[in-house]
């Protein structure tokens, strides 16, 4: 007879709709997928529908920390994703002398061009 720690764990995703992404809802623990599917079945969609239900075993689940060198050190060092990670504003000082006014470019548009003045 075999104990609870030797039935296998199962990781229960379901998803809502059609539309929606698998959210990942909980966990069983059953001898073979077909009945981890039909206990998952049965704790998580007793009352709620389900577009799709999937049961995958632990065992089969990898995740970046448990594989070395799979993240960075320091995950806190992404200042490049935010906007204060740059330093813009001679750009935008560059930028801004450099822009016309409405004025000045309905001056533009009412000049001859060059083809036009030879």
């Amino acid at each position: 007879m075999s104990t609870i720690p030797d039935t296998p764990v199962f990781e229960v995703f379901v998803q809502a709709d059609a539309l929606s992404f698998a959210s990942h809802v909980g966990s069983v623990r059953a001898a073979n997928p077909e009945l981890a599917l039909q206990m998952a079945r049965e704790a998580y969609l007793r009352r709620d529908s389900a577009y799709d239900v999937w049961v995958i075993p632990e065992s089969a689940i990898t995740h970046a920390r448990t594989v070395g060198d799979t993240l960075p050190v320091d995950p806190e060092t992404k200042r490049y994703r935010l906007p204060s990670g740059y330093d813009n504003a001679p750009h935008w000082k560059r930028f801004k002398a450099r822009a016309q006014t409405i004025d000045e470019v309905a001056a533009e548009m009412r000049s001859p061009t060059r083809k036009e003045r030879s």
